[in-house]
Parts: C-alpha cells; sequence; structure tokens
C-alpha cells in the first residue's frame, strides 16, 4: 500500500474522517493502525451512523504483543463507531457500506474477511463478533477462453446481441465517492431489434492490483438478468460474450465474488471455469 493508493483511497474521500483513523506508536515507530467509518443511507446521498464498520486492523508481525495491540486497536474502533451512533458492529465492508480500501483488501469486492486473513478473522471471533455471511471469491483465467457452445447457446446467439458501454458515469454520489475514478465496463444483453436491454453485467478495472499481480485483470461487480427471462441460458451468453469482448481487449484474469448459499450464481460460473480460491465472511456484532 503505498503513499500514493492510501491518499487515493482512503485520505482523500470526502467522508474521511481523521478520528477514525487510530494509529499505535511504540517511541516515533507505527506499529499498527485501525480504520473505522461508516456506509451511505438508503439514498446513497449520504451517511448513516447506524452500522459501524472496521474496515482495516493491521499490526507489525515483528510487534511484541501483537495480539493484546489488535485487540485494543479494535476496542478503540468500537468505541468511536458507539459514539458516532452506530448499533452494530461489523467486521470489514459490507457492500455497499465499503468506503475505503476498494482494490487494496478482498480484490474485486471488499465483502468482510477472507478466510486466507486468520489473523484478522481470529481477532473479529474472539471478540464476539459472528460470522452472519459467507461469499465465495472466484477467478476465471481468460488465456484461450472459448464461450460455451451448445444446441441453446446457437440458439441465443442468432437472437440476442451484447454491447458494451465504457467510462460509465456515476449514478449516484456514493458510486462517485466510492468508484468515481474507476474504469468500468457495462455490457448490455438484448434482443435483437429492441432497444430495452434484459440483462446487463458490469466489471471494473482492477489497476490498483496491477502491481502485485503483474496482469491486466477486471472484477465483476455485478450482473442481472430479467426476472422474467431466467433459466433460459441468458446470463451464461451475457457473461461468456461480455468475457470473449473483455480477452480481446487484453484482460488475462476476471474476479468474482457471489454469496456461497447461491447455487444458481454457482452453477452459472462453474459453467464459464471460474474456480474457488478463498472465501469472504462477514463479521457482526451487536451493540
Amino acid at each position: 500500500m503505498s503513499p500514493a493508493l492510501f491518499e487515493r483511497q482512503v485520505l482523500s474521500k470526502p467522508y474521511f474522517e481523521r478520528e477514525g483513523l487510530i494509529v499505535a506508536v511504540d517511541q516515533r515507530r507505527l506499529v499498527g493502525f485501525v480504520h473505522a467509518g461508516f456506509g451511505p443511507n438508503d439514498d446513497l446521498t449520504g451517511l448513516a451512523y447506524d452500522k459501524g464498520l472496521t474496515s482495516m486492523v493491521m499490526v507489525m508481525p515483528d510487534v511484541d504483543g501483537s495480539h493484546l495491540l489488535s485487540r485494543e486497536l479494535l476496542s478503540r474502533s468500537e468505541q468511536y463507531l458507539h459514539d458516532r451512533g452506530a448499533t452494530a458492529f461489523y467486521g470489514g465492508c459490507v457492500p455497499p457500506h465499503s468506503p475505503f480500501y476498494l482494490g487494496l483488501y478482498g480484490g474485486s469486492q471488499p465483502r468482510g474477511v477472507l478466510g486466507s486473513d486468520h489473523n484478522l478473522a481470529d481477532l473479529f471471533a474472539r471478540n464476539g463478533y459472528v460470522d452472519v455471511d459467507r461469499c465465495l471469491v472466484l477467478q476465471k483465467n481468460l488465456v484461450g477462453f472459448r464461450p460455451q457452445v451448445n444446441r441453446d447457446q446457437m440458439r441465443i446467439r442468432r437472437s440476442y446481441l451484447v454491447d458494451a458501454m465504457f467510462d460509465l458515469p456515476a449514478t449516484s454520489w456514493w458510486e462517485a465517492c466510492t468508484r468515481g475514478d474507476t474504469q468500468r465496463a457495462c455490457f448490455f444483453l438484448s434482443r435483437k431489434g429492441d432497444v430495452p436491454s434484459c440483462g446487463t453485467a458490469v466489471f471494473w478495472d482492477l489497476d490498483l492490483l496491477v502491481g502485485s499481480w503483474g496482469i491486466h485483470a477486471v472484477g465483476l461487480l455485478h450482473v442481472e438478468v430479467d426476472p422474467a427471462m431466467r433459466h433460459q441460458g441468458l446470463a451464461t451468453h451475457l457473461l461468456g460474450e461480455a468475457l470473449r469482448q473483455l480477452q480481446s481487449q487484453g484482460v488475462k484474469l476476471v474476479e468474482a465474488q457471489i454469496e456461497k448459499d447461491n447455487l444458481a450464481a454457482r452453477g452459472l460460473f462453474n459453467k464459464l471455469g471460474f474456480e474457488e480460491i478463498d472465501q469472504s465472511i462477514v463479521y457482526r456484532k451487536e451493540v
């Protein structure tokens, strides 16, 4: 996490409050920090203070008593959130309550705590937080990718088009704050000859992770097909064509996150060859 990225993804946010960023120092050395914040209200025009988030806790690994320091930082975060009116605490971000660290933690969608982050997961579990939701973190390598071909997909291909729109404008104050400076692409599914779309898939460019991954990668933010037209293979066609077009633009890797209990979504991404690389756990604690 470079100073430039920290400025871009944390300090420059218009809702950043310095009291929510609490640091631990030993002499003049920074040894840890915790960052507390809040998500948006229902109409995405400002902050809501009933749900508080401990967005990030980090402690240097060589600090004596690191577990005690982590616990103290978490306690300071909870006190700050409580003083601001929170009636529930969350461990990590929970979309749309994801004010900070987009692309710096959790990949395509910061959601809770990664299962592979054992220290942070243990910290919340040991301090009264309950596991309330889990998501699967999936990835697909696009090298050599080909959309699924069968009789149903060929029929859909003859009747439907998938068009793309890039550099999408923000649709709300909250989206402008959190993703306004990211490159996004939306793919629209429509029947040939019809103007209204019946499905959309939105991706964003994971340029913040390029330095560590070393490849051009995108994250899937949202995919949806008109409820009246589901279970016909349209989502498979929409995502398959979107991945093909992204591949032609040099994208090598796609990441997505889906709810663990969403069997329909799991079947869809399995068809397209996505593989599970991690899980994210949402922790919640009542005040």
